[in-house]
């Protein structure tokens, strides 16, 4: 297999889009995993590549991987690729199928459009040598529980254990809200009975009555000729 070929394979592993300057780019599609119907199987997650071959603008990372990995500078690297980008162009043009390893094939149609094959390799680095499992099956049917079933029936069921915990709060809620209410009840009044229960103690209170002097009072007559002692009055 040719070593740039490998070059971009390495850089499809740790990469979405790789683009061959002049000839066009790759780009990856994910697909999550999913359950074959078909096959009874569970597929693993993938990383597929498709080719754009309007991708011609140089990003320089093919190039800068080609430099470092064949310890060439950038521009005698760049010549390199751009030489086995002609060689590509030539051999289709003379409607011959080009492989590039895992990633696919080349060819042309009649008008010598150029078509791409991909190979369905899996690029996906986290699942490398993960193959498809085939469903495990119980009295002919197949195991497939939902999510929501899985939390019904994880850990003591979850949810009958959530609902037991909401039940418990709304009781604690509505004591805070019956004791509130009994507080600031009335008109805005705090009911102290509510708040100090305890007894209070009768204590009897007298208040005298202020004295009223009234018109009809019957004045002491003064007689100033009755002389008190040690005063002598004078008239």
């Amino acid at each position: 297999m040719n070593k740039y070929v490998e070059h971009i394979e390495e850089l499809l592993y740790l990469h979405d889009c790789v683009i061959v300057p002049g000839f066009g780019g790759f780009i990856c599609d994910y697909t999550s995993a999913s359950i074959n119907e078909k096959t009874g199987t569970i597929v693993p997650p993938s990383k597929k590549v498709m080719f754009n071959k309007h991708l011609k603008q140089n990003d320089g990372l093919l190039i800068d991987w080609i430099a470092r990995k064949e310890q060439i500078d950038y521009e005698k690297a760049q010549r390199r690729l751009a030489l086995f980008c002609e060689e590509i162009k030539v051999r289709l043009n003379q409607k011959q199928k080009v492989d590039f390893g895992t990633i696919g094939t080349f060819s042309v149609d009649r008008r010598f459009n150029v078509l791409f094959e991909s190979k369905n390799h899996n690029f996906l680095p986290d699942v490398i040598g993960m193959e498809s499992l085939p469903l495990v099956t119980i009295n002919g049917k197949k195991i497939r529980k939902t999510q929501d079933e899985l939390i019904n029936t994880e850990s003591g069921n979850l949810v009958t254990r959530l609902f037991k915990f909401g039940l418990s709060a709304a009781v604690v809620a509505g004591i805070v809200v019956i004791s509130q209410q009994d507080i600031f009840q009335g008109d805005g009044m705090t009911n102290m009975t509510n708040i100090q229960p305890s007894p209070v103690k009768n204590k009897t209170i007298i208040v005298e009555a202020p004295a009223v002097i009234s018109p009809n009072y019957d004045f002491v007559d003064y007689d100033p000729a009755i002389d008190l002692p040690g005063l002598s009055i004078s008239r």
